[in-house]
């Protein structure tokens, strides 16, 4: 019990970490959502959201609030900038004040591309996102700040993000910048190389907010919404490109096996590391036959074999009944080093969403974007776990009409709710949702053999590798450490 409590403490001194930072999350602009009112900006077919100013650099583009729930990411509208025939190039930027000099501050916002040149169709597809762009608009967002304050988006002073090209799909982009007086400007920034017929981008969920960060490279800045693909019988990773991937984001998504665009570049002929666009379909290989062990995902060392596998244990009924302690209360080594006990092997801060059920939780990673359902045993302090991978995207169905929850109860929406809906035996172990589903900022530890992740109620939760849970009250382990 000893290691799990030092685990648990870490994460207890981190969670408390994590409440002095709220502070510092706070959205310190004026709309950050981009919602109604919009005023007009010297045209009636031309508006910003309150709070927001509109820059046009080319072209004339009209700019509305935006409904379709397909492009909305959150609340009821989008910021929509669109011209037809025409390629344009617009900013939407606010000035914030009441800072400090050497305040270092971090923009995020996230934008959507739809381009087409098909006037009959549309571009219009069956399946989510139910409209399949033509990339070859050339269209590029960035998001940037300007540390002086200053309003001219053209400034050498900005410091922008990496460049995204998001057809069809939200992208996030961040920039982290350092206040040079009492006031900074958040630019929203878009541009492209040719006009089709219906040229269209969407902005929304734009946040500017104190930060410890360093100020980074823009490559490190941009988190793509990339997928990466499963290894190949061959032991080998080839990844079919899919719409608004982009070479720096394919790599982002192989991070894990250490490939940047340089080395995708030299084991793909025809492409270098300048290519801007890539082909819907497109294979591009990441890793050569024979990298990858096709058991384990992992990287095989250069020029050799996969390790023999190692049978698996058969579950039994007796693995998701709660373990005794004498299970969990392994004394340590007496030579194991007393910090390698200490000090996890890595913790990252993610964004999550928690939702209790009658008989279990949910809990979702937005890093990873999975699911972890957790059935109960005999109390709320113990069970048994599956992961799923998140397939729910924005303008398919939030709930079934069709199911009527009892009274008191809820039916999980979005995400959890296509995986309560969809996978078996989800819903008849879980049961009705007992409050809604809450999204927060997780903690996690992964130290290879346990997961250990903050959860919302002042609880720790430790997932095993047999597919095994437990519970931690933070507030009863401070006092037993007391």
């Amino acid at each position: 019990m000893r290691g799990l409590l030092a685990a648990v403490m870490i994460v207890a001194g981190l969670f408390a970490f994590s409440l002095q930072a709220d502070a510092q999350d706070t959205n310190l602009l004026v709309n950050g959502s981009l919602e109604r009112p919009y005023y007009g900006q010297g045209s009636a077919t031309r508006t910003a959201p309150q709070g927001w100013n509109l820059w046009v650099g080319a072209g004339a583009p009209e700019a509305f609030p935006h409904t379709d729930q397909v492009q909305v990411l959150a609340g009821e509208v989008s910021w929509n900038l669109k011209q037809g025939f025409t390629a344009f190039t617009a900013a939407g930027y606010q000035r914030v004040g009441g800072l400090t000099s050497g305040d270092v501050l971090k923009v995020t916002g996230y934008g959507w591309v739809y381009t087409c040149n098909d006037t009959e169709t549309s571009c219009v597809i069956e399946a989510a996102p139910y409209r399949q762009s033509d990339t070859s608009a050339g269209a590029a967002l960035k998001v940037g700040i300007d540390p002086t304050g200053g309003t001219d988006p053209n400034s050498a002073n900005i410091v922008w993000s990496a460049t995204a090209a998001p057809y069809d799909q939200w992208a996030e982009m961040s920039a982290v910048a350092t206040a040079e007086g009492d006031a900074v400007t958040v630019f929203l920034y878009m541009t492209q190389s040719s006009g089709l017929a219906l040229n269209n981008v969407y902005w929304d969920n734009i946040s500017l907010v104190r930060t410890e960060e360093g100020v980074e490279a823009p490559e490190q800045q941009f988190a793509p919404f990339v997928v990466p693909q499963s290894v190949r019988p061959d032991g080998s990773i080839v990844h079919v490109v899919q719409a608004g991937d982009t070479l720096s984001s394919i790599a982002y998504a192989y991070t894990e096996y250490g490939i940047s665009v340089e080395e995708i570049a030299e084991l793909n002929e025809g492409i270098d590391t300048n290519t801007r666009f890539l082909q819907l379909g497109q294979e591009i290989m990441i890793l050569p036959s024979g990298s990858v062990d096709t058991s384990t995902g992992e990287l095989l060392p250069e020029g050799g074999q996969a390790p023999a596998a190692t049978p698996a244990p058969q579950a039994t009924a007796a693995d998701t009944e709660p373990k005794e302690e004498t299970e969990l209360t392994a004394e340590p080594s007496e030579t194991a080093a007393p910090e390698m006990m200490l000090e996890p092997a890595n913790y990252e801060v993610v964004q999550a969403a928690w939702m209790p059920f009658e008989s279990g939780h949910m809990f979702w990673r937005e890093d990873t974007n999975e699911i972890f359902v957790l059935i109960n045993a005999e109390d709320e302090f113990a069970g048994s776990f599956s992961v799923y991978q998140d397939t729910w995207r924005e303008g398919m169905p939030e709930t079934d009409p069709e199911i009527q929850a009892p009274e008191g109860l809820l039916q999980p929406v979005r995400g959890f709710g296509q995986a309560w809906r969809t996978y078996p035996g989800v819903r008849d172990s879980l049961g009705w949702g007992t409050s809604a589903m809450q999204g927060y900022t997780a903690l996690i530890v992964d130290d290879q053999d346990t997961l250990l992740v903050s959860g919302p109620n002042y609880r720790v939760y430790r997932f095993n590798t047999d597919t095994t849970w437990e519970a931690i009250d933070l507030h009863a382990t401070e006092a037993a450490a007391e």
